[in-house]
């Protein structure tokens, strides 16, 4: 199986906001397409003003981020991710921590390394959307 396949189409009534499991208040996720045999999947994140990821992140995947509206702080890094911006996060590369001081909206692209085997232990095989 792979993603679905999907024409433009308004992604309003496309499965419901819901709070990312293990993160703190404030941030939620909208799935909008999940592939069951890889994990592979695109989401919108969505962050309320005050919502912070206090510690360092590490994926067994990796990661496209692009900031559709507002902005977060990487506190480390001393940078403000503001609208436009956009991330490429292989497989264990250290990222955060962040504030987000008003609300952010991102797009988010999850996927197996397309380099090495597929991993049945990665953990986007956890994701329940």
């Amino acid at each position: 199986m792979a993603k679905p396949e999907m024409e433009f189409c308004d992604s309003l009534p496309m499965g419901q906001w819901r709070k990312v499991e293990g993160a703190g208040e404030g941030i939620s996720e909208k799935i909008l397409s999940w592939d069951p045999d890889t994990g592979n999947l695109t989401r919108l994140v969505k962050f309320s003003a005050g919502a912070s990821v206090p510690n360092t992140q590490v994926h067994d995947f990796c990661e496209e981020v692009f900031v559709l509206e507002g902005y977060m702080l990487d506190t480390a890094k001393k940078i403000t991710a503001a609208p436009g911006y956009y991330a490429c996060r292989p497989e264990g590369m250290v990222h955060g921590p962040y504030e987000v001081p008003v609300s952010c909206l991102c797009y988010e692209v999850r996927y197996q390394d397309p380099a090495k085997p597929l991993n049945p232990d990665c953990s986007l095989y956890r994701m329940k959307p």
